[in-house]
């Protein structure tokens, strides 16, 4: 059959597979073709399906490859060529073989395959030969290690590559470093924001409550008072309003400013309504007051009642308890602890000589009212505290806190017994 009849194939085909018989048909010798199948064999055991496509990649990753190569002059040499493929071939084959491979001794029986399939030993090649099984041994091949400027190339390729790798992994690792330090850097400052956030809407929402609770107190202390101020309601008592919600039950105003002692000092009542004040705007019963403050239940009633002066460290708790300035409380807290022990008498025989005229207490809420036959009003709380029988009244206040449960059974027995033993 003559060459003119035969198709020509056609340009840029993909090379296909070729069997192992095709292989052994086309090669010269069977040397040459187990020289073809063990190159073949070092890429399909070691780098499996698409290891052609591999080499290509590794050669030109390691810098291996030369003008023209591809994988379609990779796929003629390993099957096409009656001689197998050039050593050249054969080399970067093994040199694109992973780090993991024994290339000195599977290159050292590639060049006896070599020799075995051409006859001779690979150009330019000097290191060592392996026998390869079943054939008699290699003449003219010296026993002897690769040569030293084999082994220096090598060295400086795999250098090359250490340093390339070595460069690209501490790129890689300081973006990714420096990413993270400013995903948490940013994490931070969002956490920050949030707590911000969340705490100024609990101030927000606590501050809203407390105004409300005032707004609620204020307006039942006026539906009060005009139930007072009717002529028409003269011996009746006032309505009985319902309980508050829970959320907006607090101390009425007027409570704690009347428990204070009318015979102690002057700047130690000024001192005492004061707190009494912030206390009753906070809306806090003197046993709370003393529970989130640390300081003894008595200690905070004696307090409040002008009885005693706060220390410098209870000073600061209180302030800091009932928001008020601290400034202004130390400076009450200064003038109250300048009173002396003659001072007390004076004000204790004052109150005792000199009672004031003005009503001693205001109605309960239970009681009636308008039975003055005048029908007087009664006097507001931002009148100076006045002077009142102290033993009698400090019990009745006692009585009233401790029946509004503002105080526990052993602290009423505490206080009204310290009463009783000043008689």
């Amino acid at each position: 059959m003559s060459t003119a009849a035969r198709r020509p194939p056609p340009r840029n085909t993909r090379p296909y597979a070729v069997d192992e018989a095709t292989i052994r048909r086309r090669c010269a010798n069977p040397d040459a073709a187990e020289y073809t199948l063990y190159v073949r064999s070092l890429i399909d055991d070691y780098l499996g399906i698409g290891g052609q496509s591999t080499i290509i990649r590794n050669a030109r990753k390691r810098r291996l490859d030369f003008p023209g190569l591809n994988r379609q002059k990779l796929s003629e040499q390993l099957s096409r060529y009656r001689l197998g493929p050039t050593w050249e071939m054969t080399e970067l084959i093994i040199g694109c073989l992973p780090d993991s491979c024994d290339t000195a001794s599977i290159r050292a029986l590639a060049a006896g395959w070599y020799e075995c399939a051409r006859g001779h030993r690979p150009l330019g090649y000097n290191g060592p030969v392996s026998r390869p099984p079943g054939k008699p041994g290699q003449r003219n091949v010296p026993e002897s290690e690769p040569a030293v400027p084999v082994l220096q190339r090598k060295l400086a390729r795999l250098q090359d590559r250490l340093r390339d790798e070595t460069t690209r992994y501490i790129e890689n690792l300081r973006a990714s470093q420096n990413s993270l330090n400013y995903e948490l850097h940013r994490a931070n400052q969002l956490e920050a924001q949030f707590h911000q956030t969340r705490d100024e809407l609990l101030r927000a929402k606590t501050i809203a409550a407390e105004v409300a609770t005032l707004r609620e107190d204020y307006a039942r202390q006026c539906a009060c008072l005009e139930f007072i101020a009717a002529p028409t309601l003269r011996g009746k008592p006032i309505i009985d309003l319902p309980e508050p919600p829970v959320a907006r039950r607090r101390i009425h105003f007027g409570l704690l400013v009347a428990s204070i002692d009318s015979q102690a000092p002057p700047a130690r009542r000024a001192l005492a309504r004061y707190l009494c004040a912030y206390a009753e705007i906070v809306g806090v019963s003197p046993t709370e007051l003393a529970s989130r403050a640390d300081i003894a239940v008595t200690v905070t009633m004696d307090i409040l009642a002008g009885r005693l002066v706060p220390t410098a460290a209870h000073a600061t708790r209180l302030a800091t308890v009932l928001d008020c300035v601290a400034e202004t409380l130390r400076y009450l807290s200064t003038a109250a602890s300048n009173a002396t022990a003659l001072d007390e008498c004076f004000w204790s025989i004052a109150g005792t000589v000199d009672p004031a005229a003005l009503p001693a207490r205001l109605p309960g809420p239970d009681e009636p009212v308008g039975s003055d036959p005048d029908n007087r009003p009664t006097h507001s709380h931002n009148n100076p505290t006045s002077p009142r029988s102290p033993i009698a009244e400090r019990l009745r206040q006692l009585a009233v806190i401790y029946r509004d449960g503002l105080i526990s059974d052993s602290e009423y027995a505490e206080q009204r017994e310290r009463i009783l033993g000043e008689l």
